[in-house]
């Protein structure tokens, strides 16, 4: 009998795995869009039925901690890690998450950025043979039948004086809802990007809002012609009045639903059965 004992548990086992594996597909949803608690930083996760997509990295190891909570344990590859900006509340975390997953592709707005930490970054990603791709205005990534699309900056520019306004600003669609990420770029770059904004046919629209919540971003007339239903703000412990009250108010004006990552921790959101855009506080 207790020859018999080890192999019936082995069994168990290998059954109750399988069957987790099962109610994991049937019961998630295969699209789920996460932006993570990572203190005073940006990173977003982008989950479609075939793909990963990681938009910043956010300071450190918390965006690899956090990456664990809302990734499958079985799924250990980024497809594309975004980088939208050479800030270090945007990039640094990128370090800690190639320990622990394959990364297959890391895209950046410039590969020259005179920052030590950041050149150190981009030396590591060359020696693990990681493709780097420049990420300009007009570049698509289909992801079959979701798209993702680069809309700014229009040019390569490293000044450093320039590097917020110069963020990748990415905008990912499905059927049903839309996602901006503009990084951290100001109310003269936003104005660049609202015609390509004007238009998008999306039932449901999130704005991940720019630079922490700073008062100088997220303009007026740009929250006007893009009406976002729910408006999310990345930000942490800091000295910079992030949110500033006026960026609030701007938001609160059109009446956007607001989450914060210091007050609701990670926001996930995804779709019910009726394709309903939920969200969830993690």
């Amino acid at each position: 009998m207790k020859n018999l004992l080890k192999p019936i548990i082995l069994l168990i086992c290998l059954n109750l795995f399988n069957w987790l594996v099962i109610f994991n597909g049937l019961f998630n949803s295969s699209f789920k869009v996460d932006f993570l608690k990572v203190g005073q930083g940006d990173s977003e996760l982008i989950q479609t039925k075939n793909r990963v997509i990681l938009i910043d990295a956010g300071p450190g190891k918390e965006t690899k901690q956090q990456l664990e909570k809302v990734l499958p344990y079985y799924r250990k590859t980024i497809d594309l890690v975004i980088i939208s900006h050479p800030n270090q509340d945007h990039f640094k975390g990128l370090l800690d998450i190639l320990e622990k997953y394959q990364v297959r592709a890391v895209m950046v707005n410039t590969l020259s950025y005179p920052n030590k930490e950041y050149q150190e970054l981009i030396q590591e990603l060359e020696k693990r043979n990681i493709l780097l791709i420049q990420g300009l205005k007009g570049v698509k990534i289909d992801l079959n039948p979701d798209k993702l699309l680069i809309l700014a900056p229009d040019k390569i520019d490293s000044k450093e004086s320039d590097v917020n306004s110069n963020s990748l600003v990415a905008f990912y669609t499905n059927e049903n809802a839309c996602f901006l990420f503009p990084g951290d770029i100001d109310a003269s770059a936003e104005k660049k990007i609202i015609p390509l904004i004007d238009a998008s046919p999306c039932l449901y629209r999130v704005l991940k809002v720019a630079h922490h919540g700073s008062k100088y971003s997220t303009d007026e007339n740009f929250l006007k012609i893009f009406q976002p239903n729910f408006a999310v703000i990345e930000v942490g412990k800091n000295s910079y009045s992030h949110p500033h009250p006026e960026l609030l108010e701007r938001l609160n004006k059109i009446k956007a639903e607001i989450f914060r990552t210091d007050l609701n921790g990670t926001i996930q959101f995804y779709f019910d059965s009726k394709f309903n855009l939920l969200h969830r506080f993690l």
